[in-house]
C-alpha cells in the first residue's frame, strides 16, 4: 500500500499532467454542453436541446477518446516517472523487489485517474436529463451500460500505458497507445474478412459494453467474452512488463 500511496502522491504533484487530465475528462462534457445549451438558446428552432439520448450517445463517443488520452498520458507517466526521474536505481537499491515496485503503478495510476473519470461521466449524464427538454432520455440500463464502456476503455488505457511504458518512453507509449485506439483497431474492426477474430481486438472488446448501435463499428459480444479479452490484454501486458522491469538495468 506504501508504494501505491507514492505512486499517487508523484503523480498528483505533476500539476500539468493533472491539469491536462482534468480538462480531458470533467471539461470536456462542461464545454460540450455549454456549447449546444448556448446553440440552443441563440437559434432553438435550428438547434434543438442539449441533453438527450442522442446528445449523450454522441458526447460519450467523444468522451471514450478523450478520456482515453486522459488515461494514457496518466498511465505512460505513472509507468515511465520512477526511471525518467533517475529514482529508480535508488529504489531498486533499497531491497525492495522489482516486481513490488512495478506492480505499485498501475494501482497508483488508476487511483488517479478513476475519480476524474467518474466526474466527467457523472456530468454528462446529468447533462442528459437536466438539458433534455422533451427529448427522449437514457434508460437506467442504458446508463449502465454506457458506463462499463467508458471504465472498460479508461481502465485498459491506463494499464496499457503503464505496462508499454515501463519498457519504451513515455512519448513513444503515447503514440504508440494513440495510433492503436485512432487508427489500427478501428482498422481492423472495419476488415470484415477478420470475421470473429475482431472480438480480440482490446478496442472491441471495451466498445461492446456500450448499448447496441452507438457505434457502427460495435461488434457485439457477450459481456463474458468481453471481460475475458480484456483480462488477457492486461494479464499479458502487466505479466509482460513485470518481466521487463525485473531485468532491465537500473
Amino acid at each position: 500500500m506504501r508504494l501505491v500511496a507514492a505512486e499517487i502522491l508523484k503523480l498528483r504533484r505533476r500539476r500539468g499532467l493533472m491539469t491536462w487530465s482534468a480538462l480531458l475528462t470533467i471539461g470536456t462534457p462542461i464545454v460540450a454542453y455549454s456549447i449546444l445549451v448556448a446553440l440552443h438558446a441563440a437559434s432553438p428552432d435550428r438547434h434543438g436541446p442539449a441533453g438527450g439520448t442522442n446528445n449523450l450517445q454522441a458526447l460519450l463517443g467523444l468522451y471514450s477518446i478523450l478520456g482515453g488520452l486522459a488515461g494514457i498520458l496518466i498511465g505512460t507517466t505513472a509507468g515511465s516517472q520512477d526511471r525518467s526521474s533517475g529514482v529508480f536505481r535508488d529504489l531498486a537499491v533499497t531491497g525492495r523487489p522489482r516486481k513490488a515496485l512495478f506492480h505499485g503503478r498501475a494501482p497508483g495510476a488508476l487511483a488517479v485517474y478513476l475519480p476524474l473519470l467518474a466526474a466527467g461521466f457523472g456530468i454528462a449524464v446529468a447533462g442528459s436529463y437536466a438539458f433534455a427538454g422533451e427529448l427522449a432520455t437514457p434508460s437506467g440500463a442504458d446508463v449502465g451500460r454506457y458506463a462499463a464502456w467508458i471504465l472498460a476503455t479508461g481502465v485498459l488505457d491506463v494499464v496499457l500505458g503503464v505496462a508499454l511504458a515501463s519498457v519504451v518512453s513515455s512519448r513513444i507509449a503515447t503514440g504508440v497507445l494513440v495510433a492503436w485506439n485512432a487508427f489500427v483497431a478501428p482498422l481492423l474492426i472495419q476488415i470484415d474478412t477478420l470475421g470473429g477474430a475482431r472480438k480480440a481486438i482490446s478496442v472491441a472488446a471495451a466498445r461492446s459494453f456500450a448499448p447496441a448501435g452507438t457505434d457502427r463499428m460495435q461488434i457485439m459480444m457477450a459481456a463474458g467474452t468481453a471481460l475475458l479479452v480484456l483480462a488477457v490484454w492486461i494479464a499479458v501486458a502487466l505479466r509482460g512488463a513485470a518481466w521487463w522491469t525485473k531485468r532491465v538495468d537500473a
